[in-house]
Protein backbone atom coordinates (compact mmCIF):
# COMPACT_ATOMS: atom_id res chain seq x y z
CA UNK A 1 0.00 0.00 0.00
CA UNK A 2 3.02 2.50 0.88
CA UNK A 3 4.17 1.60 -2.46
CA UNK A 4 0.83 2.92 -3.80
CA UNK A 5 0.87 6.18 -2.51
CA UNK A 6 4.86 6.99 -3.01
CA UNK A 7 3.98 6.18 -7.05
CA UNK A 8 1.33 8.40 -7.40
CA UNK A 9 3.06 11.59 -5.79
CA UNK A 10 4.32 14.00 -8.68
CA UNK A 11 7.33 14.43 -9.27
CA UNK A 12 9.25 17.69 -9.19
CA UNK A 13 10.51 19.09 -12.30
CA UNK A 14 14.51 18.86 -12.88
CA UNK A 15 16.33 21.56 -14.04
CA UNK A 16 17.25 21.24 -17.95
CA UNK A 17 20.90 21.29 -18.98
CA UNK A 18 20.34 24.58 -21.20
CA UNK A 19 18.45 26.46 -18.45
CA UNK A 20 21.36 25.52 -16.36
CA UNK A 21 23.80 26.99 -19.00
CA UNK A 22 21.94 30.12 -19.83
CA UNK A 23 21.35 31.14 -16.25
CA UNK A 24 24.81 30.92 -15.51
CA UNK A 25 25.56 33.03 -18.61
CA UNK A 26 22.86 35.31 -17.62
CA UNK A 27 24.98 35.30 -13.84
CA UNK A 28 27.84 36.26 -15.95
CA UNK A 29 25.87 38.64 -17.79
CA UNK A 30 24.70 40.20 -14.85
CA UNK A 31 27.79 41.15 -13.17
CA UNK A 32 29.28 42.16 -16.51
CA UNK A 33 26.35 44.52 -17.19
CA UNK A 34 26.57 45.73 -13.30
CA UNK A 35 30.50 46.93 -14.00
CA UNK A 36 30.11 48.41 -16.72
CA UNK A 37 27.03 50.46 -15.62
CA UNK A 38 29.16 51.62 -12.81
CA UNK A 39 31.82 52.54 -14.74
CA UNK A 40 29.46 54.96 -17.23
CA UNK A 41 27.88 56.35 -13.71
CA UNK A 42 31.67 57.18 -12.64
CA UNK A 43 32.36 58.39 -15.91
CA UNK A 44 30.05 60.29 -16.45
CA UNK A 45 30.80 62.60 -13.79
CA UNK A 46 34.27 63.11 -15.68
CA UNK A 47 32.31 64.74 -18.79
CA UNK A 48 33.19 67.91 -18.91
CA UNK A 49 36.76 67.15 -19.59
CA UNK A 50 35.05 64.66 -21.98
CA UNK A 51 32.91 67.15 -23.83
CA UNK A 52 36.47 69.63 -23.93
CA UNK A 53 38.21 66.70 -25.95
CA UNK A 54 35.13 65.91 -28.06
CA UNK A 55 34.12 69.69 -29.15
CA UNK A 56 38.34 70.24 -29.88
CA UNK A 57 37.88 66.70 -32.47
CA UNK A 58 35.06 67.66 -33.55
CA UNK A 59 36.66 71.16 -34.62
CA UNK A 60 39.63 69.58 -36.50
CA UNK A 61 36.84 67.14 -38.29
CA UNK A 62 35.26 69.99 -39.60
CA UNK A 63 38.70 71.98 -40.90
CA UNK A 64 39.23 68.77 -43.48
CA UNK A 65 35.65 68.92 -44.57
CA UNK A 66 34.04 65.19 -43.56
CA UNK A 67 30.81 65.98 -43.33
CA UNK A 68 30.29 62.11 -42.35
CA UNK A 69 32.59 62.00 -39.50
CA UNK A 70 31.57 65.31 -38.17
CA UNK A 71 28.30 64.37 -38.36
CA UNK A 72 29.00 61.40 -36.65
CA UNK A 73 31.05 63.03 -33.72
CA UNK A 74 28.58 65.68 -32.97
CA UNK A 75 26.07 62.70 -32.52
CA UNK A 76 28.29 60.89 -30.22
CA UNK A 77 29.00 64.13 -28.62
CA UNK A 78 25.15 64.86 -28.42
CA UNK A 79 24.75 61.57 -26.86
CA UNK A 80 27.04 61.95 -24.00
CA UNK A 81 25.49 65.03 -23.28
CA UNK A 82 22.28 62.91 -22.88
CA UNK A 83 23.59 60.32 -21.09
CA UNK A 84 25.40 62.63 -18.64
CA UNK A 85 22.10 64.59 -18.04
CA UNK A 86 20.31 61.39 -17.12
CA UNK A 87 23.06 59.01 -15.64
CA UNK A 88 21.12 58.43 -12.44
CA UNK A 89 18.12 57.27 -14.36
CA UNK A 90 20.03 54.79 -16.28
CA UNK A 91 22.00 53.44 -13.88
CA UNK A 92 18.91 52.79 -11.39
CA UNK A 93 17.28 51.31 -14.64
CA UNK A 94 20.03 49.18 -15.74
CA UNK A 95 19.97 47.95 -11.51
CA UNK A 96 16.82 47.09 -11.46
CA UNK A 97 17.48 45.24 -14.81
CA UNK A 98 20.16 43.04 -13.30
CA UNK A 99 17.82 42.29 -9.92
CA UNK A 100 15.13 41.56 -12.96
CA UNK A 101 17.10 39.19 -14.93
CA UNK A 102 19.07 37.71 -11.93
CA UNK A 103 15.81 37.06 -10.21
CA UNK A 104 14.25 35.56 -13.23
CA UNK A 105 17.20 33.48 -13.75
CA UNK A 106 16.96 31.46 -9.99
CA UNK A 107 13.59 31.13 -10.34
CA UNK A 108 13.72 29.54 -13.87
CA UNK A 109 16.39 27.58 -12.10
CA UNK A 110 13.79 26.38 -9.63
CA UNK A 111 11.94 25.73 -13.30
CA UNK A 112 9.16 28.68 -12.26
CA UNK A 113 7.59 30.37 -15.60
CA UNK A 114 6.77 33.35 -13.57
CA UNK A 115 10.92 33.67 -13.80
CA UNK A 116 10.79 33.75 -17.26
CA UNK A 117 8.89 37.07 -17.59
CA UNK A 118 10.72 38.49 -14.89
CA UNK A 119 13.88 37.75 -17.07
CA UNK A 120 12.74 39.07 -19.96
CA UNK A 121 11.34 42.12 -18.39
CA UNK A 122 14.74 42.98 -17.17
CA UNK A 123 16.04 42.46 -20.15
CA UNK A 124 13.97 44.45 -22.16
CA UNK A 125 13.19 47.76 -20.38
CA UNK A 126 17.12 48.99 -20.01
CA UNK A 127 17.24 48.30 -23.97
CA UNK A 128 14.10 50.41 -24.07
CA UNK A 129 14.95 53.28 -21.52
CA UNK A 130 17.79 53.86 -23.31
CA UNK A 131 16.30 54.43 -26.68
CA UNK A 132 14.34 56.85 -25.30
CA UNK A 133 16.46 58.69 -23.28
CA UNK A 134 19.48 58.82 -26.18
CA UNK A 135 17.60 58.27 -29.65
CA UNK A 136 17.94 56.54 -32.28
CA UNK A 137 20.93 57.90 -34.73
CA UNK A 138 23.72 56.76 -36.01
CA UNK A 139 26.02 56.09 -32.83
CA UNK A 140 22.65 54.89 -30.75
CA UNK A 141 21.87 52.23 -33.53
CA UNK A 142 25.52 50.77 -32.86
CA UNK A 143 24.87 50.41 -29.56
CA UNK A 144 21.07 49.43 -29.59
CA UNK A 145 22.14 46.86 -32.60
CA UNK A 146 24.67 45.44 -30.10
CA UNK A 147 22.14 45.03 -27.10
CA UNK A 148 19.54 43.32 -29.76
CA UNK A 149 21.50 41.14 -31.03
CA UNK A 150 22.61 39.56 -27.40
CA UNK A 151 19.35 40.13 -26.30
CA UNK A 152 17.42 38.16 -29.07
CA UNK A 153 19.54 35.58 -28.74
CA UNK A 154 18.69 34.90 -25.28
CA UNK A 155 15.19 35.63 -25.76
CA UNK A 156 15.10 32.83 -27.92
CA UNK A 157 17.21 30.33 -26.08
CA UNK A 158 15.02 31.20 -23.47
CA UNK A 159 11.70 31.21 -24.93
CA UNK A 160 12.67 27.67 -26.25
CA UNK A 161 12.81 26.43 -22.77
CA UNK A 162 9.71 27.70 -21.38
CA UNK A 163 7.77 24.49 -22.03
CA UNK A 164 10.03 22.73 -19.69
CA UNK A 165 8.74 25.71 -16.94
CA UNK A 166 5.42 25.42 -14.57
Amino acid sequence: MENQTLDHQPQAKTMTATINVLSILTFIGCGLFLISAAWQYYASFQFSDQMVLMQEQLYKIEETGNDTAYNFTLQALENSKLKYENNHLLLATSVIGIGLCLWGALSMRKMKLNGYYLWLVGEITPILINIAIVGFNMVGAIEFVLSIITAGIFIVLYSLQVKHLS
